[in-house]
């Protein structure tokens, strides 16, 4: 059995790794976060402004207690169906950040290197929504253990998202660049 390792994921995403790929990936990716920006504007409303707790870096139990409480029963439905829309978005995230930057970069080192982070960020927010999830299902009744435990892994998500979100940045914008002058050798 092979072993899993970064270098073995890149070498096998590498097919897939195309301009047109990453393209998709980004709409589909930005789709996404339209859509659950969309299904946070309830959420926000029903708690006077105050982000949900994918959003927040870190969170404890009253905060917890506070924000489900103040969703009441119709705002706890819509985040389950946020937090199912959300399943897709670290799973879309990801992709996008790490076919862009296998499409940028060429160097082996650097693309082991530079999907860390988007694939630190999609089992995070994976595990954050599964996480979330149970609170909301259990809610009144929240474990301070497990609010502690999603809150870590959260603000984890959340550096790991940052990371990626710069990181993507900088992809596209190499990838420009690279298509720029691909253009203006083909021109000359």
């Amino acid at each position: 059995m092979e072993q899993l390792s970064v270098e073995l994921l890149v070498s096998r995403i590498k097919k897939w790794a195309t301009l047109r790929n990453a393209l998709i990936a980004l709409a589909l990716f930005a789709t996404n976060g339209l859509v659950l920006g969309r299904l946070d504007q309830p959420l926000m409303k029903l708690a006077s402004g105050e982000p949900k707790l994918d959003l927040r870096f870190g969170y404890d139990l009253a905060t917890v207690e506070k924000l489900l409480n103040a969703y009441g029963v119709e705002g706890r439905s819509i985040y389950l169906l946020n937090l199912a829309v959300d399943t897709l978005f670290p799973i879309l995230g990801a992709a996008t950040v790490v076919l862009f930057a296998i499409v940028a970069v060429s160097d082996p080192f650097w693309q082991n290197l530079l999907v860390v982070p988007p694939l630190v960020f999609g089992v995070t927010d994976l595990i954050e929504n599964a996480l979330l999830l149970s609170i909301v299902l259990d809610y009144p009744s929240l474990s301070p253990t497990l609010v502690a435990v999603t809150s870590a892994i959260t603000q984890v998500k959340r550096t790991a998202y940052y990371t990626s979100a710069l990181q993507l940045i900088l992809s596209v914008l190499v990838v420009a660049l690279m298509q720029v002058r691909h253009q203006q050798k083909s021109a000359s």
